[in-house]
C-alpha cells in the first residue's frame, strides 16, 4: 500500500522549502502544486451538497473514492514511492484524510503570527490590518482556526508540527525527527539553500504588529490572542512538536 503523507502550514512558514528538501530523498514522491486537494475538495462537497453527484453515497464508498482521487492524482509515482503532498489547504482536510489512510501522516509548518504578518506586509510594501488578517477568513486567522480544530482532532497523534526558525537553525535533527516520525530511514539531505534563508530570518523585523485579534465562535466575538500561539499553549494536543 502507498503511504500518503501531508504537508501544510501557516503562510511564510517554510512549507514549500520543507518539501523541496524532501525531494531530494528519491524513495519520496514530493509534490507542491499537484492538483489532488482541489480533487478530494470538490469530492467532499459533492458529498456535502444536496443534488450533487456524491451526495446520495455512503460513508464507505465516499471513502474509496477518496482513495481512489489521491491514487489517481499520484498516479505517476513508483511502485514503491512513499508520496508527500504540500497544500496549505490540507488544514482543513486533516480529519478527513486521517480516517481513510490510517498509514498517513502530517507534517505542519508553524511560525509565530506576528513575524508572518510582518512579512506579509514588507511583501505587500504596505501596512496590512491585524483583524483583517487574524479573522476567520483572514490569511493568518483562517489557517491557525483550521490547526486548532485538527490539534484537538483524532489524527492530532499522526500530526508533526516543525517550527520555521527551528528548521531554519536546525535542519539536520529536524529532518532526522521528521522521518522517524514517517517511519522512513534517514536520507542525507543538502541543507545549504538554507543557509541564507536562516541569516535572513534571524533579522528582526523592522515592524511587527503587536496586537491581534482572532474572532471566536460562530458570532465571530473578537479575543486578544494571548503571548503564545496556539501550539504553544495546547500541551494537551496528542501531536508531536519540534518548536524554537
Amino acid at each position: 500500500m502507498t503511504r500518503f503523507h501531508f504537508v501544510a502550514g501557516l503562510p511564510k512558514s517554510g512549507a514549500r522549502q520543507f518539501t523541496k528538501l524532501l525531494g531530494q530523498n528519491p524513495k519520496f514522491c514530493v509534490s507542491s502544486d499537484s492538483p489532488a486537494e482541489r480533487l478530494v475538495d470538490a469530492v467532499c462537497n459533492g458529498a456535502d451538497t444536496s443534488g450533487q453527484p456524491f451526495s446520495d453515497i455512503d460513508a464507505r464508498t465516499h471513502a474509496a473514492l477518496l482513495r481512489s482521487t489521491l491514487d489517481a492524482a499520484h498516479h505517476a509515482r513508483g511502485i514503491d514511492a512513499v508520496v508527500v503532498d504540500n497544500n496549505p489547504k490540507w488544514l482543513s482536510h486533516i480529519t478527513t484524510l486521517g480516517a481513510i489512510f490510517p498509514l498517513s501522516r502530517f507534517v505542519i509548518l508553524v511560525r509565530e503570527p506576528e513575524r508572518i504578518a510582518a512579512e506579509i506586509a514588507e511583501d505587500a510594501g504596505e501596512a496590512q490590518s491585524p483583524t483583517s488578517l487574524m479573522s476567520l477568513t483572514g490569511e493568518i486567522g483562517r489557517p491557525i482556526l483550521q490547526l486548532q480544530s485538527a490539534l484537538d482532532g483524532p489524527a492530532a497523534a499522526r500530526m508533526l508540527l516543525i517550527d520555521y526558525d527551528r528548521m531554519l537553525q536546525d535542519a539536520e535533527q529536524v529532518f532526522q525527527a521528521t522521518y522517524s516520525f514517517l517511519r522512513e530511514p534517514m536520507f542525507k539531505h543538502d541543507f545549504r539553500t538554507l543557509a541564507g534563508t536562516a541569516k535572513a530570518a534571524v533579522m528582526p523585523a523592522a515592524k511587527q504588529a503587536r496586537r491581534f485579534w482572532l474572532p471566536g465562535g460562530q458570532a465571530a466575538a473578537r479575543s486578544q490572542i494571548p503571548a503564545q500561539p496556539i501550539w504553544r499553549r495546547n500541551q494537551s494536543s496528542a501531536a508531536t512538536m519540534l518548536l524554537s
